[in-house]
């Protein structure tokens, strides 16, 4: 692993960033904007159980995000590939809950069964700096 690179490249991301997950459903990629939440040196979504990401992400936990960086004119982009993983530890569950104020615009309590915790596990890095055409990779 990179680190440097690594360290460089989640620079760029906050506490949540709007970014791209892509997941897949029999040989079909279904891709949407989300939310990414960074805490604790992990990655998560926040997103309603009913969501068809959820049963997605059960049936082939496969799937990729991307983050667009700068502008038109100089941007880069983080590009990510792993896993997904339900997060079932209601500590966690309300940490996240807690952290990000847009759950509570959408879900009672960190317990709402409605609320389902996606944990993002990323294997491997392609990092493209802003103002950069050339892409720099890592495993992670």
């Amino acid at each position: 692993m990179d680190k440097k690179l690594v360290n460089e490249a989640y620079g760029h991301l906050g506490l949540t960033t709007v970014s791209f997950l892509a997941t897949c459903e029999g040989g079909q990629p279904h891709v949407r904007a989300m939310m990414l939440i960074r805490r604790g040196g992990r990655l998560y979504f926040a997103t309603g159980t009913r969501n068809d990401k959820v049963q997605e992400a059960v049936a082939n936990p496969r799937a990729e995000v991307c983050v667009m960086l700068g502008d038109e004119d100089t941007g880069g982009s983080i590009r990510l590939t792993g896993a997904l993983a339900v997060v079932y530890d209601e500590d966690v569950k309300a940490d996240i809950y807690n952290c990000v104020g847009f759950a509570q615009s959408f879900w009672q309590e960190p317990v709402d069964p409605d609320f389902t915790l996606l944990e993002f596990r990323p294997e491997r890095l392609q990092y493209m700096r802003p103002g950069t055409t050339e892409i720099l990779s890592s495993e992670l």
